[in-house]
């Protein structure tokens, strides 16, 4: 693997701001990176969850969030994919929102549902990961980052 960092000798002025360039890159690779994630989980998941009313998967949804509990200057990421989201619809059947039962309905493996299934969440994230196509991923980002000039 070849990496560069298009930071040139000179000044320390311009080193400085070279290398200031490159972290800006790197984060938004990871920003970028986190999108994608979110985006192919997200689709794996809406896929999986159970449509007997479609009350779930209307639910859905993802984003990505700059964590700035450490610092206002972090360019850390936080990606989330849920249920309960887009105004949290009310279920016709059961007359809960989402929000409520999502959860029940992902944990519960003894439930047999006609189209879908429990860990409609869980198991898109653990393939991607597995698969280790999430790690490709953000090494994909980072090192895009890394080789911009």
């Amino acid at each position: 693997m070849k990496v560069t960092f298009g930071v040139k000798p000179g000044s320390l002025e311009d080193t400085l701001s070279g290398i200031a360039g490159i972290m800006t890159n790197v984060n938004n690779g990871v920003k970028w990176a986190t999108e994608v994630a979110c985006a192919t989980i997200y689709e794996a998941s809406v896929d999986q969850v159970p449509k007997d009313t479609y009350t779930l998967a209307e639910s859905a949804f993802w984003k990505v969030e700059r964590r700035t509990e450490l610092s206002s200057k972090s360019y850390r990421y936080r990606g989330i994919v849920g249920y309960g989201g887009n105004g949290d619809p009310i279920n016709p059947k059961n007359g809960k929102h989402a929000s409520q039962y999502a959860a029940e309905v992902h944990e519960d493996l003894s439930i047999h549902h006609r189209n879908g299934k429990a860990k409609f969440l869980e198991d898109p994230l653990r393939e991607f990961a597995e698969s280790g196509e999430l790690y490709k991923l953000y090494l994909s980002a980072v090192k895009r980052g890394l080789n911009r000039r």
